[in-house]
């Protein structure tokens, strides 16, 4: 039997920027330090307003001699629109549009694959955790872990147990470095350093947050602490857009390690934009440039329409020392000879500029692809336009499902492992057009039926593509039912009831 690397900490990983001469685990390599600038603006991104709010001068900028309690109130009006985490949900609904295809022993599906995590997660959830995770950073890892040995005597005893292989995600941002042999057998992982966020129980109620790295090597696993505990920030973002929680020092300790038998480390990555092992761009990053740019653009509209709603009420020749005055509802106010009452306000020609430049901000970012996966059109396009639109987004799902395939078949291999059984094939559909029919499309399809233009298979297979009648594969996975499936005199009534 073989056993993975117990104890992997279950909780957001706390990440570090410092490199320095320091020896020590906490220290970030160059590799994942040159991708961490990507890593702010997709996380600044999929965080929405709140957390744009919480790291307000990095992404909306004091400008000069601005009073900063204005600026702060200009900071509170601000609203971000999330297009990039609405491209990502599109992006992911498509690829996993259809149910994962398990196929093999009856373990997988009827046991593992109703909690892959042990924590209740299905295969379903956990694998658009993993792809919403890959498309935000541009990849994301799986590592496959293993209980402990226990005492027991058999594959059957350990199923009682409930012992079985688990999947744990791990964000590309809670890497802090890695080891490749790149002599003997090039591309493999020879040490991976992963951070964790490791939470103590600290009297009766209270707790004690560290900092902790897990270094996973073919064979063994070591935990190093911070010997100071991390001092939590009330009242502020726990996760800062810097990723500098915490500092690399020589200040750590040894509080755990083991040996187990897997002869490789157990960690499967999943690329949506891979450029080298272990390192990529996220796909999606020139959108979430274009989303910050409109996002303060919006800002300086909202408060330039906030200040213009206030105009500025203007009287000549008056006493400035005058009290006796009153401007409101319902009131009147008489005035001397030659004076001039008056409210000074900014064209409306500033805003119409600034709306201009928002909705070229979109425009942008629906020519990189937004509007194809979202589903929204921002400007008219011709048919040729949509057509290579929809292939070039379509050839990078297909990219990223066949990744995404290949990674969940690895991490079924490892969990297999563990068990000593075969492992399960893997399929995820590339069907990703979105085609269903409306009622109108039907009766349409129905009449090229009646005027023999179409004979019934042609029309049963536009109705196949279409998503009204199942295919034949999800006809076979759906259970017994008493119901036959659609026959030809069944399609010529559904002909005949859209025809009345």
């Amino acid at each position: 039997m073989t056993y993975s690397v117990p104890g992997l900490v279950r909780t957001h990983l706390v990440s570090s920027s410092y490199m320095g001469s320091v020896d020590s685990p906490f220290v970030r390599t160059r590799a994942v330090i040159d991708q961490m600038k990507g890593w702010e603006i997709m996380r600044a991104v999929t965080s929405g307003t709140d957390y744009l709010r919480s790291n307000s001068e990095t992404f909306l900028p004091l400008e000069p001699r601005e009073d900063y309690t204005a600026y702060l109130a200009r900071v509170n009006r601000s609203v971000f629109t999330p297009y990039t985490q609405r491209l990502i949900r599109a992006a992911t609904g498509l690829i996993l549009r259809k149910p994962i295809s398990i196929e093999g022993d009856p373990y997988w599906t009827d046991v593992f694959n109703k909690d892959v995590d042990g924590c209740g997660s299905d295969i379903e959830e956990f694998a658009r955790r993993l792809l919403a995770c890959a498309l935000t950073y541009g990849h994301c890892h799986t590592l496959v872990d293993f209980p402990a040995p226990s005492a027991a005597r058999s594959l059957a005893e350990e199923r009682a147990q409930n012992r079985r292989p688990y999947w744990i995600e791990v964000d590309p941002t809670n890497v802090y470095g890695w080891r490749l042999d790149r002599e003997s057998n090039y591309g493999n992982l020879t040490q991976v350093r992963i951070g964790e966020k490791a939470v103590v129980a600290d009297g009766e109620f209270g707790e004690k947050v560290y900092d902790q790295i897990r270094v996973i090597e073919p064979g063994r696993y070591r935990v190093f602490r911070q010997q100071a505990q991390k001092k939590e920030m009330q009242g502020q973002n726990p996760y800062p857009a810097s990723f500098s929680q915490s500092d690399a020092t020589e200040e750590y300790e040894l509080v755990d390690s083991g040996d187990f038998s897997l002869g490789q480390i157990p960690l499967v990555t999943i690329y949506s934009n891979k450029t080298d092992v272990l390192t990529s761009r996220p796909p999606l990053l020139d959108i979430a440039h274009l989303n910050l740019a409109h996002y303060q653009r919006q800002a300086d509209l909202i408060h330039s329409l906030h200040i213009a709603s206030q105009p500025m009420l203007v009287l000549e020749g008056w006493d400035d020392q005058t009290k006796d005055m009153a401007i409101s509802v319902n009131y009147a106010m008489a005035t001397q000879p030659g004076n001039k009452v008056y409210y000074v306000e900014p064209a409306s020609s500033a805003f119409e500029a600034q709306s201009a430049e928002i909705n070229e901000l979109q425009q942008q970012m629906a020519s990189l692809g937004i509007s194809t996966l979202s589903q929204q059109k921002f400007v008219a396009e011709s048919a040729d336009a949509r057509r290579l639109d929809r292939i070039d987004t379509n050839s990078m799902l297909a990219m990223v499902s066949m990744d995404l395939e290949s990674g969940l078949q690895k991490a079924y291999n490892l969990a297999a492992t563990y068990l000593n059984i075969e492992a399960p094939k893997v399929k995820i559909s590339r069907d990703f057009d979105l085609q269903r029919l409306i009622g109108q499309d039907i009766a349409a399809m129905g009449q090229l039926f009646e005027d023999k233009i179409i004979d019934r298979e042609e029309f049963r297979d536009m109705l196949v593509q279409g998503e009204i009648l199942p295919t034949a594969a999800e006809q076979k996975e759906e259970p017994p039912s008493e119901e036959p499936s659609p026959n030809s005199e069944q399609i010529d009534r559904l002909i005949n009831a859209m025809m009345q």
